[in-house]
């Protein structure tokens, strides 16, 4: 039965551990494209100044990034359904599409406080991602001690519980403030950017599954308390 759990908690392990794995990646390299980028855009201004001001210069001055963006038609009826076409290179023809998600080229238009909070709130999702991680595993050895039924394992699920909320909640924001930073300089005919989709509901799942499963050992807990006293 142990062996059994194991394997589910495994899977669970490396399911969050891609999560953050996934997070950290696209801090690091969104970092160092910034870095990169703002580093060759100093050198060219200070060597050679007219350079600096050609067009690709000024681009790279500007700060372009790639951005993943999320998109809803403006309009549901049949006149601006599948509006827009693509290429279907094996019946060589266009075929009528609609645009779901995007990935834009958009130069960074951010504000240093929203830079900030962006960083912040990446570093919060990160903390409480590994905090989370940590706290599972604390779980999983407990079980396997057989020391199941206890206060401690049920403080670690609420609190593993409240942690994936707070990711969740993290995940939400930077993306809302990154559709609002891309809405100031991109517009698609007849769609909308959106937020839809861009949070992952697996571990706004995860998260209150977890505060159901501890609140199933708390209500355990006092039954079999209060059994003891009535003994």
């Amino acid at each position: 039965m142990k062996r059994r759990l194991n394997i589910l908690c495994l899977i669970v392990l490396l399911l969050m551990g891609w999560s953050v794995l996934e997070t950290g990646y696209y801090m690091v390299i969104g970092a160092t494209t910034g870095f990169k980028a703002g580093w060759e855009y100093a050198k060219q201004q200070k060597e050679n100044p007219q350079a600096a001001k050609t067009p690709e210069m000024e681009t790279i001055g500007q700060l372009q990034y790639m951005e993943h963006v999320h998109l809803s038609p403006q309009n549901f009826d049949m006149e601006h359904w599948l509006a827009d076409s693509v290429y279907n290179a094996r019946t060589q023809q266009y075929v009528p599409a609609m645009y779901a998600e995007l990935m834009v080229s958009v130069p960074r238009t951010e504000s240093t406080a929203m830079q900030i909070a962006n960083t912040l709130l990446g570093l919060l999702k990160l903390a409480v991602s590994i905090w989370a991680i940590v706290l599972f595993i604390k779980w999983v050895v407990a079980v396997n001690r057989s020391d199941i039924f206890t206060w401690h394992n049920v403080r670690r699920l609420r609190l593993m519980g409240v942690l994936m909320l707070v990711s969740c909640a993290a995940t939400w924001l930077v993306e809302y403030l990154t559709v609002h930073s891309v809405e100031q300089v991109f517009t698609l005919p007849g769609y909308e950017l959106t937020l839809s989709g861009t949070v992952p509901l697996s571990v706004l799942l995860l998260g209150l599954c977890s505060l159901i499963v501890a609140e199933v050992f708390a209500i355990g807990l006092h039954m079999k308390e209060e059994q003891d006293l009535t003994i």
